[in-house]
C-alpha cells in the first residue's frame, strides 16, 4: 500500500506543479461547458425574441382585423393601409427582404352575399425569406379562420362533423430536459476524454520514451503496485477534471433555462447526485483505456496517434445523443462502455422513468471495466517486451 501511495503522489506532485496542465484538466473543461452553456442560452434567447412583423393590407375589413389582433403582439406588429397604386411598390420591398407580406382584398369584399362571382384575397410574401414565409403561414390560417366565420354568417352551419382534439398537458420540463440531454451529454464525455488525454500519455509513455520507468520497474516495487498507483493517480485527477465539469454544468444550467424563465429547480439534488456518479464511474474507465494505450506505445508520438483514434470513436459515440429522443430502452446498451455514460446522462436529463437502473447497470459495467483494464495493466506490466520496446 506504501508503494501505491509512493507512485500516487509521485505524479500527484507531477501534474500539481504544472500550471499548464493544472488549467488543462481543473479548470478548463469546466470553464468551456460554461462558455458554451452561456452562449447557447444567449443565442436561443436572441432566437426565441420576437422581430417587428410588417404586413401592408390592401381593402382590410374589421372583421379579418379582429382575427389578427387577437393572435398577434401589438408591439411587435405593422399593419400598413395601402392604395392600389402602392401595391407594386410594397411588393418590391418584400422582394427586396425589407418587407414581410401583402394582402390584397378585392374591392367591395364585403358586400358579397352569394353567387358566382365570389371575392378574392391574394397573398404575396417572400419564400426565399424565412420571416416572411413564416408570418405569411400565420396570416395564411387568420384568413381560413375568417372565411369559415363568413362561411357560417351567409349559408349557416355546414359542417358535417365537429373535430375536436384533445391532448396531454404540456410539461415545459421535460421539453428543456430533452433539449439538455441531446447536448450536455456530447460535451461532458468530450471533455473528459480530453482532460485525462492531457495526463494520461505523459505518464506512462513519456515515461517509457525517457527511459525513467525503466529504473523504476526495477526497483523492489511490485509492477502491480505501480500500475494501480498510476491509474488511480490519473483517476483522482481525472475525477477532478469531472468535478470541473460537473460545476460547469451546474454553474450554465440558470444560463440556459433564463431564456424562459424556467426554473432552475427542474433538477433536483438526486439529478445531480446521479450524473456526478455516472461522471466519476466513467472518468476511470476513460482513465484504464489511455492508460493501456499508453503502456503498448512505444513514445509519445505513437500514444498521441493511438488515442486520438479512439477519441473519435468516443466524439461519434457521445454525438449519438444529439440524434436521439431520449435514452434507450434496452438495457443490454447500457453495457457498452463510454456509450452507457452517453445514454444513461441523457436519461438522467430527461427525466426517464427508468434511470436508476440504467444507472446502477452503467455504474456495475464501469467498475467491471475498470477492474479488467487495471489487470490488463498491470499484465502489460509485467511484460518486458511491451514494457522495454523502442
Amino acid at each position: 500500500m506504501k508503494n501505491i501511495w509512493t507512485i500516487f503522489k509521485k505524479e500527484w506532485d507531477r501534474v500539481i506543479h504544472d500550471r499548464r496542465l493544472v488549467i488543462s484538466v481543473m479548470l478548463l473543461p469546466g470553464l468551456m461547458i460554461f462558455l458554451i452553456y452561456s452562449f447557447m442560452g444567449g443565442a436561443i434567447e436572441s432566437f426565441t425574441t420576437e422581430d417587428a412583423v410588417n404586413v401592408a393590407i390592401l381593402n382590410n375589413t374589421t372583421g379579418f382585423e379582429a382575427i389578427y389582433e387577437v393572435a398577434e403582439n401589438p408591439e411587435i406588429i405593422q399593419i400598413q393601409p395601402i392604395t392600389d397604386t402602392e401595391t407594386a411598390s410594397y411588393r418590391e420591398l418584400v422582394d427586396q427582404e425589407e418587407w414581410h407580406l401583402v394582402i390584397e382584398f378585392s374591392p367591395d369584399f364585403d358586400l358579397y352575399s352569394g353567387g358566382v362571382n365570389k371575392p378574392s384575397v391574394t397573398l404575396y410574401y417572400n419564400p426565399n425569406d424565412p420571416d416572411s414565409s413564416s408570418i405569411f403561414a400565420r396570416f395564411q390560417g387568420y384568413l381560413i379562420t375568417y372565411q369559415n366565420s363568413l362561411a357560417y354568417e351567409l349559408y349557416g352551419d355546414t359542417r358535417y362533423f365537429i373535430l375536436e382534439t384533445t391532448f396531454t398537458p404540456v410539461d415545459p420540463n421535460q421539453m428543456m430536459g430533452l433539449i439538455f440531454s441531446s447536448l450536455l451529454p456530447m460535451l461532458t464525455i468530450m471533455f473528459l476524454f480530453s482532460g485525462a488525454m492531457s495526463i494520461g500519455p505523459e505518464s506512462i509513455a513519456g515515461e517509457k520514451e525517457r527511459g525513467t520507468i525503466a529504473t523504476l520497474l526495477v526497483t523492489p516495487v511490485k509492477r502491480s503496485h505501480i500500475a494501480i498507483g498510476k491509474v488511480l493517480s490519473l483517476s483522482v485527477l481525472s475525477l477532478m477534471s469531472s468535478l470541473s465539469s460537473f460545476i460547469g454544468i451546474i454553474v450554465s444550467l440558470p444560463k440556459m433555462l433564463a431564456y424562459e424563465n424556467l426554473d432552475v429547480s427542474i433538477y433536483g439534488v438526486g439529478d445531480y447526485l446521479m450524473l456526478l456518479l455516472v461522471l466519476f464511474s466513467t472518468v476511470f474507465v476513460i482513465v484504464g483505456i489511455i492508460s493501456i494505450l499508453s503502456a503498448y506505445a512505444k513514445n509519445l508520438k505513437e500514444a498521441g496517434t493511438l488515442i486520438t483514434l479512439i477519441y473519435l470513436v468516443v466524439i461519434i459515440v457521445s454525438i449519438t445523443s444529439f440524434f436521439s429522443q431520449g435514452a434507450q430502452n434496452n438495457s443490454l446498451l447500457y453495457l457498452i462502455p463510454i456509450y452507457n455514460s452517453v445514454q444513461t446522462m441523457t436519461a438522467i436529463l430527461s427525466f426517464d422513468p427508468a434511470v436508476v437502473t440504467y444507472l446502477l447497470i452503467t455504474f456495475a459495467s464501469n467498475l467491471l471495466y475498470t477492474i479488467i483494464f487495471i489487470f490488463i495493466l498491470n499484465q502489460m506490466f509485467e511484460s518486458e517486451r511491451i514494457m522495454f520496446a523502442k
